[in-house]
């Protein structure tokens, strides 16, 4: 707290009188960060309602969010380091709150694609985890081998999310039945 206070440029009591703990500054530091995330994604979203175009353009978003923000990254991967899978902290379980109600909104759009017949027959939650893991994982790839995670989109649109898109039938020309 005393560096922090020093780099804040104010007196370690007056950064007590704010947060009681260094853990109370981090989740705030990380609540305002997923906010911020947040209102990202959804604005880049605004507009899509093909569930295929809207998956992608989630791992689009989600990558274009951390461009820029590896700092961020190694924050979130240490504060899930160090958190207590059964008593995770405030800000944990806000994210977990946060990232399943979103995952349940995007099963019910891919089961909503599959019915209208716009999405191939699959297992909608179990594409939207795929899609989830990939945001997650295309990140942790970036910062443990410095791969550019916006080259492997389209990798894994060509050969996961697109063979899902379903196309309209193509009119036949055959003359025969017509006789």
């Amino acid at each position: 707290m005393s560096d922090l206070a020093a780099a804040l440029g104010m007196k370690r009591s007056t950064l007590y009188w704010y947060f009681r703990d260094l853990g109370q500054v981090f989740d705030a530091v990380m609540e305002a960060h997923r906010r911020r995330l947040e209102a990202f994604v959804r604005g880049r979203l605004a507009g899509r309602s093909h569930p295929i175009d809207v998956l992608l353009e989630l791992i689009r978003a989600h990558l274009d969010f951390f461009e820029g923000r590896h700092d961020a990254l190694i924050a979130l991967y240490q504060l899930w380091a160090v958190a207590d899978a059964d008593q995770p902290g405030a800000e944990i379980a806000r994210t977990r709150a946060f990232v399943s109600a979103v995952r349940d909104q995007l099963i019910d759009l891919v089961a909503a694609g599959v019915t209208d017949g716009r999405v191939r027959p699959c297992d909608p939650a179990q594409v939207v985890d795929m899609v989830l893991a990939y945001c997650d994982g295309s990140l942790t790839q970036r910062v443990k081998l410095g791969l550019d995670p916006h080259v492997l989109v389209d990798g894994f649109s060509r050969y996961v999310l697109e063979p899902l898109r379903a196309r309209p039938e193509e009119p036949t020309c055959d003359t025969r039945a017509r006789r």
